[in-house]
């Protein structure tokens, strides 16, 4: 059988069709959850309820899904595992992921309150909102880390520096959040270093588990368990705080990825992680296993 030859697209093109492409199922899918949902567009403009919000990324997850493997089988004819699915030995990485979301979040918190930026009021446990924001955080997580890192980050290594491929689709991911609320300079300068901390594993390893589990353990302890707005949007929480002020050290309505505490964080966890991946990779380059 004759092997079937991959369609040649200049990278740029091949995105911009990609990414109509995408857009083209998320209006077909999001007007069919509309069926499902008769609301579902109204809260897509006002969400309040996270079982809304669950049933609306699942139809997006769903459509960035089918997006990317039409394009992977039939235009970069390459397996949709290869994007960075591989489980072997990545559970240390989904571990990590976790626990690096857990740290950054517990710590914001403390030192905020400490500097009595944020104020603790009560404690607010209920296991069936906390399932709910487990399962639309995944989704979250999920959904952007296919789309920013497997596929548009992927498909941008294949003929740009790491550090362009990297640059661009940060520039992306911070994109897609231009209509959050409460956007502001600090925050979009965030936004773009998250999908820099988010991607520069990526570019080394080429496996999605570590960006997937720490997307999701970062949103869900800033949100759900400490309290904090994610990207702008309130969500429900087990820990009830207040802010003293808005300013930019607290993050002020957009959440803790809104202050300059987060821009520093952010720097400092890229620099670890490039300077330990630049060195295992000079490491393997010179026979050494690590």
């Amino acid at each position: 059988m004759k092997a079937s030859k991959t369609i040649f697209l200049p990278t740029w093109l091949k995105l911009c069709l990609f990414i109509i492409t995408w857009f083209f199922f998320l209006i077909v899918f999001e007007i069919s959850s509309a069926f499902i949902i008769p609301d579902t567009l109204e809260f897509s403009l006002k969400p309040d309820t996270i079982p809304f919000r669950i049933i609306r990324h699942s139809f997006q997850l769903s459509a960035t899904i089918l997006s990317i493997w039409l394009f992977t089988r039939f235009i970069d004819k390459i397996p949709f595992k290869s994007l960075g699915f591989y489980l072997k030995n990545r559970w240390k990485d989904i571990l990590f992921g976790i626990i690096l979301g857990f740290i950054v979040m517990a710590f914001a918190y403390v030192l905020l309150e400490n500097l009595h930026e944020i104020t603790y009021t009560s404690l607010n446990v209920k296991i069936e909102d906390i399932i709910y924001s487990i399962i639309f955080f995944t989704l979250v997580s999920l959904l952007e880390e296919i789309l920013c890192r497997g596929y548009i980050l992927n498909r941008l290594l294949e003929t740009n520096n790491k550090y362009i491929a990297l640059t661009i689709s940060s520039v992306i991911f911070t994109a897609l959040h231009s209509f959050n609320p409460n956007m502001a300079v600090v925050p979009v300068l965030n936004l773009f270093l998250a999908g820099i901390l988010l991607g520069i594993t990526y570019i080394y390893t080429k496996n999605l588990w570590f960006p997937i589990a720490l997307h999701f353990s970062w949103n869900f302890f800033q949100g759900p368990i400490f309290g904090f707005e994610v990207s702008g949007q309130e969500f429900y929480s087990v820990i009830q705080q207040t802010r003293t002020e808005d300013n930019l050290l607290n993050g002020g309505s957009f959440g803790f990825e809104g202050s300059l505490l987060a821009t520093f964080i952010l720097l400092f966890v890229i620099f670890l992680l490039w300077r330990y991946y630049e060195n295992k990779s000079k490491h393997a380059f010179n026979g050494v296993k690590i």
